[in-house]
This record gives structure tokens, C-alpha cells and sequence, in this order.
């Protein structure tokens, strides 16, 4: 029993990752909209995602099925208090990959790498089983994560830099 829970706590551990790996990528990223300095709104945010994720997934070898894992947005916190919200938010699109095997890995995440890095994405980190992405235009990432226990399934993910809702940040009260 003991064995069961310590591996459900790893595998959990390691599908959590890519999410957090998402949002921390995300957080580190150039900040957007400082005061009087307008933004894309959080809707084109998520429209920006969702569209580079369509365009991602069509470039890869198929057939795969894309199973959604996330899309919705994250908080942005202040530079000088880090535990205190900002009122920026990040979209997040987050794709679980099924039906890839294991050999077929590697060219899934060559495919990948390479068509963002030809729509203007810049290599981040590289591991083995993980890559990570960010276009240095827009401030958007991306990464692909291997799905650890889940050995035909691959994460996807892309988020945007920290932007105010509206596209404006609220006047100071």
C-alpha cells in the first residue's frame, strides 16, 4: 500500500510539472503594460494562445489526440511583493498529447521545436524530455513536456506575459 501511494505521489508530482513549469516560465518573462502603457487584453491573450497551440498541433506528426489540461489565466504578482497580486493575469492553453509512443517521441519534439523556432520562438532550455520556448516578439512560451508514467502521452502548453484584463492598467485610487 505504502508502494501505491509513494507512486501515485510521484506520477502526480511529475503531471503537475508541466503546468507549474508553464506559469513559471511565464512569471519570469518581461512584464507588459507598466503604468500609462496599454496591453493586449486578457481575451486576445487566451484567443494568441489557443491560436499558437492550433498552429503548434497541426505541425506535429499525427495521428495524436489533443486532451485539454488547462486553459484559463494566472495571477501575475508585484516586482517589489512578490505574494501580492498585481491585477495582471496570464492565459494559459495546456494540451495533454495521447496516442504518441514512446519512439515517436523524439520526432514529435523536433517537430515542435522546429516550428516554433521557424515562427520566430527562441530555445530556452532543452532536456530530453522537456523543452521550452519563448517568442522574444511577443512575450509569449511554450514548452512540451514528456508525460513521465504516461509513456504515450506528451504536455503542451503556451502562455502569454502578464497583461491587465482590459488592456489598461486601472487608474491609481
Amino acid at each position: 500500500m505504502t508502494k501505491r501511494i509513494r507512486r501515485r505521489s510521484a506520477t502526480a508530482a511529475r503531471l503537475a510539472l508541466p503546468a507549474v513549469a508553464v506559469l513559471l516560465t511565464s512569471t519570469s518573462c518581461t512584464s507588459t503594460g507598466t503604468e500609462g502603457d496599454p496591453t493586449i487584453t486578457l481575451e486576445q491573450a487566451k484567443q494568441k494562445t489557443a491560436t499558437y497551440f492550433t498552429d503548434a498541433f497541426a505541425a506535429l506528426p499525427q495521428p495524436v489526440t489533443a486532451v485539454t489540461d488547462r486553459d484559463n489565466g494566472a495571477y501575475c504578482f508585484k516586482d517589489d511583493a512578490p505574494s501580492e497580486e498585481d491585477g495582471r493575469m496570464m492565459a494559459v492553453t495546456s494540451r495533454y498529447l495521447r496516442g504518441i509512443p514512446a519512439d515517436h517521441h523524439a520526432a514529435t519534439f523536433n517537430a515542435f521545436r522546429d516550428h516554433l523556432t521557424a515562427a520566430g520562438f527562441k530555445v530556452t532550455s532543452s532536456r530530453p524530455d522537456t523543452i521550452s520556448l519563448e517568442n522574444p516578439k511577443d512575450g509569449f512560451t511554450a514548452s512540451i513536456y514528456d508525460g513521465g508514467d504516461w509513456t504515450t502521452t506528451l504536455t503542451i502548453g503556451f502562455s502569454s506575459p502578464c497583461v491587465w484584463p482590459n488592456g489598461t492598467k486601472p487608474p491609481t485610487k
